[in-house]
């Protein structure tokens, strides 16, 4: 378990949503990837597991906000937030991974969201994002 054992549903959906939200389009692998990360660290994380209709739900009551707070310059403030809350290595692992498999789940190439995984990599402490991208 974490030294910080007081993690909430809402530390762990942020991250994620932010991830499937950063690009402006939110598509169906990209929310089956966010539902099969939810799940994964709420177990990781000791927390009862929401349905998937409460995880949904969730999403729905937050993404509107964090679109309009995403397009502002505020953003890197609101995904520092979301992100610092993690600082044991298993915790920012789990987390960086997470967002990761959301990030490619659609199988697109965006900016906004290959920016979002090297800032996490960067607020993580890793010197370069640990994972090599192949251009075809």
């Amino acid at each position: 378990m974490s030294a910080n054992a007081n993690f909430t549903h809402d530390d762990i959906l942020l991250p994620l949503a932010i991830t499937v939200i950063i690009d402006n389009k939110v598509k169906k692998p990209e929310m089956d990837s966010f539902m099969r990360q939810a799940k994964g660290l709420f177990d990781l994380f000791d927390l009862p597991q929401l349905a998937e209709s409460d995880v949904t739900a969730w999403f729905k009551s937050h993404s509107s906000e964090l679109e309009d707070k995403l397009k502002t310059a505020r953003k890197n403030t609101l995904v520092l937030r979301a992100l610092s809350r993690f600082t044991e290595d298993r915790d920012v692992e789990a987390i960086y991974d997470a967002m990761v498999s959301i990030s490619v789940s659609d199988k697109e190439y965006v900016v906004a969201e290959s920016e979002l995984i090297k800032s996490a990599g960067a607020i993580f402490g890793f010197p370069r994002p640990p994972i090599k991208v192949d251009r075809k």
